[in-house]
């Protein structure tokens, strides 16, 4: 599976570099949209039948050098460089359970208060949130429990969730990127095989979005949210690892402090 994901990823990125973009003055009679295997080979000093076979995912093991010049000649970002590394590496150990939310984790949940906060795994489980999320759960038709409490899942399958993201689209997409830059990393965990099949196996959505390889680091930014009692809402957000558990991550959304957004979130706790 490690070296299917692999072979898809170099194809995927390969398709999108233009010619011109790697020093290659393309023919009139070129059809080929972005760059083709020998041009890589060329690029990365490997032969075309050996490059050609880790497209397959016909080869066992990769050197560091290679990788790095294959990151190179595809003009890969230091995310997908990275990225690139673990899908060639050795398959993971197969990871524990996550471990319990711990007492200082949830007394921080409350703290943040009336901000928004929830702990996700690396499989984007929720396993722990404070009261204002609370209060939003309670607002769904149907409460999601067991598998579909994940915030993948539910971005895809809830008419809730749909409702509440002003960029439905945008956010749907960057989220599968994440979830696409964890796959490397993750790809000896059940669990998130589990996950991502069951999503494809059920949204066009997710089939499209995972399809096209995207993948990106989480950065803190933004994001608008529709409530129906207090319409629209622009709120911050950012992650907080768990050092003593790094399966685990805090979210926090909030509002800069005497904003009215501030006072959104207050009125939103007090419902």
């Amino acid at each position: 599976m490690r070296r299917k994901e692999l072979g898809d990823f170099l194809r995927s990125r390969r398709a999108r570099v233009r010619p011109q973009e790697a020093g290659i003055v393309p023919g009139p009679r070129r059809r080929t949209p972005g760059l083709r295997r020998e041009e890589v080979a060329t690029a990365a000093g490997v032969s075309l039948t050996w490059y050609t076979w880790l497209e397959q995912g016909r080869v066992n093991g990769v050197s560091r050098q290679v990788l790095d010049s294959l990151a190179r000649a595809l003009l890969l970002g230091e995310a997908e460089h990275r990225h690139l590394l673990e899908l060639a590496g050795e398959p993971a150990v197969e990871p524990a359970e996550p471990g319990a939310v711990t007492r200082e984790v949830r007394d921080l949940l409350a703290m943040v208060e009336p901000n928004l906060a929830h702990v996700v795994t690396r499989c984007f489980d929720l396993v722990a949130w404070n009261a204002p999320v609370e209060a939003l759960l309670r607002t769904m038709p149907e409460r999601p429990a067991g598998d579909d409490l994940n915030v993948v899942w539910l971005m895809f399958h809830n008419a809730w969730m749909r409702e509440r993201f002003a960029e439905w689209e945008a956010e749907a997409r960057w989220l599968t990127a994440l979830l696409r830059n964890e796959s490397g990393r993750q790809a000896g965990n059940p669990r998130f095989q589990r996950l991502v099949a069951r999503l494809a196996a059920t949204s066009s959505d997710f089939r499209a979005f995972w399809a096209s390889h995207e993948i990106t680091p989480f950065t803190p930014s933004e994001r608008a949210f529709r409530h129906p009692a207090f319409g629209e809402i622009t709120l911050r957000y950012m992650k907080i690892n768990v050092e003593n558990d790094p399966d685990q991550s805090v979210l926090v959304h909030y509002a800069p402090p005497g904003s009215a957004a501030a006072a959104t979130l207050a009125r939103l706790s007090g419902a």
